[in-house]
């Protein structure tokens, strides 16, 4: 696997597939980030309570001051980082949210929920604006595809779709029948150029290319995958083990250059839109650089996920009391 470069993605063939030329901020390269030690010295910002007990995930806006936050209690919050204040709260899920999403240039949100279904919202409206049935099992992952059209998700019943946001239509669907053994997908993410995502399940790691729907590489993690995160340059592959190992794979190797052991669980893993940084929830939030994946910070409040903001000017990090907690710059 190389770098490609993201106008090579009009090469993808799927019935209906539309491409459109991409802003340069699209491809998630900052123009300027915190230095390392501004990151290093993030203090408590704020902190909310907007969900009830259990896993909450988390994402923020590429450019704006918005965070989206999912709940064990089936809800999708939208949060406000510049006024420190929840917006809305939207039900929609019948069942536990596993991941949200922000779409980078569209006032929508997705959602992937343990009752099989993908949701869309308008973030502008705050309600819910589509429901997607794609899959016949927990939707444990969903990301929105670079090109801003489609949502590509992954579920336990082994199987990952891309699904038009417009219509609502599955465009592209693959099941992996071996994932089945070991619950299906726990895990996915799209990789920043679009042409190809990552799947967590079971113990291992794998590399899917979207146009030939076939996977192109495997990594055993040797523990179960509960994570996964792209860095925004393309070469690199972050994943975090349910045993507490935070692993860094070179796409363009091939292999593991580096493994954290966080002493806990990783439930969430998440590089900064300039590539600099690296978080990971593990009960606490730490946090690492990627030039020599060295330690950074860490911070005690209970993290279940985490998102950096814009230039990585924030960290929010979701905890599974329910709350949600900003890191930044005082």
């Amino acid at each position: 696997i190389t770098r490609l470069h993201l106008g090579r993605i009009s090469g993808l063939a799927w019935p209906g597939f539309r491409y459109t030329s991409l802003p340069a901020q699209a491809l998630g390269h900052a123009s300027s980030s915190l230095s390392r030690p501004q990151v290093a010295a993030y203090s408590k910002l704020a902190s909310s309570a907007l969900h009830g007990k259990g896993s909450v995930c988390v994402d923020s806006h590429r450019s704006e001051p918005l965070v989206a936050t999912g709940g064990a209690d089936g809800v999708v919050c939208l949060y406000d980082t510049a006024q420190r204040k929840a917006l809305s709260k939207m039900k929609g899920h019948d069942g536990a949210v596993h991941r949200v999403r922000l779409h980078p240039r569209a006032a929508v949100a997705v959602s992937a929920g343990a009752d099989a279904s993908v949701r869309v919202w308008s973030t502008e409206e705050r309600t819910e604006t589509a429901k997607m049935a794609l899959h016949a099992a927990a939707v444990t992952d969903v990301s929105i595809h670079p090109t801003g059209d489609y949502a590509v998700s992954a579920s336990a019943d082994g199987s990952w779709k891309v699904a038009d946001l417009s219509s609502g239509g599955c465009v592209l669907s693959v099941e992996d029948a071996a994932s089945l053994g070991s619950g299906g997908f726990s895990c996915s993410e799209i990789h920043p150029d679009g042409l190809i995502l990552g799947t967590g399940t079971g113990t291992s790691a794998k590399v899917w290319d979207i146009k030939s729907r076939a996977n192109v590489a495997s990594f055993d993690v040797e523990q179960p995958v509960s994570c996964l995160s792209f860095s925004e340059n393309g070469f690199y592959l972050a994943t975090g083990g349910a045993e507490g190992a935070l692993k860094l794979w070179d796409l363009r190797k091939l292999k593991n250059i580096h493994t954290i052991d966080v002493g806990a669980p990783v439930r969430s893993a998440a590089f900064d839109f300039s590539g600099q940084f690296l978080a990971a929830a593990a009960g606490t939030t730490s946090l690492y650089e990627t030039k020599s994946w060295a330690s950074l910070a860490q911070h005690k409040a209970a993290a279940s996920g985490v998102s950096f903001g814009a230039a990585a000017s924030l960290l929010a990090a979701a905890g599974p009391d329910g709350k949600l907690t900003l890191y930044g710059s005082a």
